[in-house]
């Protein structure tokens, strides 16, 4: 299956029913901490892994000594490809890590969204291109000389999950979940199975089947 096929599958599921794929499976559901809001609570976002792991300059920097610094981290908008979903890990650095003219970089080389563990900035334009991202807090600062990139495409965590390049991530008002790229067909498959037979489900009940009598008629509720 392409890659491409997957993440538009991925994207037409809701999130419980690939958490139930994964329980179904043995597989661990790997659900990030709902800490993280979504600045769109409508608007879900599906893609690969794209990963950076940032950490605060202790003490800061000059802005043309930061200049310097924040190019690394700039450069690897260059890298982004479509379906790449930015993965943005900064510790607790007070600044904003992220925001709309970035945003705009990545929307251009196809990246679909943006999961920060750190603070978003920026929110009005953001909200002007309707790029998603799920945020940790907020913060007006500017990053230039108080923060640096540590880390690209190499394996971050959030909360207890460990997030490796290329991992699926499943992001919507439910939560943010992690699927591991080797397992991503054989979940999706699932997942589809469950949500056709979750929709024999609704329409019985519907008609005043009761829940147990569609469990145990299509064994999902």
């Amino acid at each position: 299956m392409e890659p491409s096929e997957i993440y538009a599958r991925y994207r037409k599921l809701y999130m419980p029913a690939v958490c139930d794929a994964l329980y179904a499976l043995g597989l661990p559901e790997r659900v990030l901490p709902t800490s993280l809001r979504p600045l769109f609570p409508e608007q879900r976002i599906v893609g690969r892994a794209f990963t950076v792991q940032g950490r605060a300059i202790e003490p800061s920097l000059t802005w043309d000594q930061g200049i310097e610094r924040i190019r690394s981290y700039l450069e690897i908008f260059e890298s982004l490809e479509p379906d790449s979903l930015l993965v943005h890990v900064n510790g607790r650095s007070p600044v904003g890590h992220f925001g709309e003219l970035t945003a705009n970089s990545a929307r251009q080389h196809g990246c679909v969204g943006c999961i920060l563990d750190g603070n978003l900035r920026d929110i009005e334009g953001l909200r002007a291109i309707g790029f998603q991202v799920f945020y940790r807090d907020l913060s007006p600062l500017n990053a230039i000389g108080r923060w640096e990139l540590q880390a690209s495409q190499e394996p971050v965590t959030i909360g207890d999950v460990t997030i490796h390049p290329g991992d699926i991530v499943v992001a919507e008002f439910d939560g943010v979940l992690v699927v591991p790229a080797a397992d991503a067909v054989p979940v999706l498959l699932k997942a589809e199975e469950i949500v056709n037979a979750e929709g024999s489900v609704r329409e019985e009940m519907r008609d005043g089947v009761s829940p147990l009598e569609g469990l145990r008629r299509h064994g999902h509720i």
